[in-house]
């Protein structure tokens, strides 16, 4: 059984890292520099790809540089665009918010324009200030009736729910946590993928099979029909053979 790690940012892991043979990546890009990382992969391992600007680079660095950050990601025709969205935790200013939004709804267009699915990199502001807190509640206005996938979701149960319902898809690590465990039971398993993040989340992206045990325990199933159904779900979503 090969399951899909629908999240890997695999050209950071450490020189010399074996990937299973069992674990398909998804290899994300996040900013100009990744996004070469992840095409450069993909022309040597065949792995699928998703390229975009995340609201982390938007916030670091100078966005002029943003037409030419498109032409790429539209020139090497990714599995969709990603990952995209918008980051309240790490913006400390509305300068910040403001550059986040234009790199967003840029992405966005780009999605629409190539007719791919979008990525979304979603943080709330756990911060006392006057900046906006709940970031998924702004962005699922956004990105009503396009193909969504959430991805390392934080979000309520709740809107888990408004997410689905839309159509969309949640992608769940292998992070504990009782809202999350809420959500897993609230969302069907074919909308449900599983992801690594690593090396900044899972060390590697072996940390997927704790994922699908994870959403197995939750709801009642064995390991391997979870672990077939989210990797087809990832085939489904990112238009890829397993």
């Amino acid at each position: 059984m090969v399951i899909v790690d629908s999240h890997t940012h695999l050209y950071d892991m450490k020189k010399g890292y074996e990937l299973p043979a069992d674990i398909l990546p998804v290899v994300a890009g996040y900013s100009h520099s990744s996004n070469r990382k992840a095409v450069e992969l993909r022309e040597q391992k065949g792995y699928p790809i998703i390229l975009g600007i995340a609201p982390q680079t938007a916030i670091k660095k100078d966005i002029e540089r943003l037409d030419e950050w498109v032409d790429f990601i539209r020139q090497n025709k990714p599995n969709g665009i990603g990952e995209v969205g918008l980051d309240y935790k790490w913006a400390q200013t509305t300068k910040d918010i403001e550059n986040e939004r234009i790199v967003f709804e840029r992405m966005i267009s780009l999605a629409k324009e190539m007719d791919l699915p979008i990525i979304i990199h979603s943080r709330n502001n756990p911060n006392e200030n006057d900046l906006p807190k709940d970031a998924v509640d702004d962005i699922l206005p956004l990105v009503k009736g396009m193909r969504v996938l959430m991805h390392f979701y934080s979000g309520t149960a709740e809107q888990a729910e408004k997410i689905v319902a839309d159509g969309g898809y949640i992608s769940m690590t292998h992070m504990r946590s009782k809202e999350r465990r809420k959500v897993i039971n609230i969302v069907p398993l074919d909308r449900l993928l599983v992801e690594s993040d690593c090396p900044y989340v899972g060390k590697s992206p072996e940390s997927i099979r704790e994922a699908v045990a994870y959403i197995a325990e939750a709801k009642g199933l064995d390991v391997e029909t979870v672990g077939q159904a989210t990797a087809a779900n990832a085939a489904k979503f990112f238009n890829f053979r397993l």
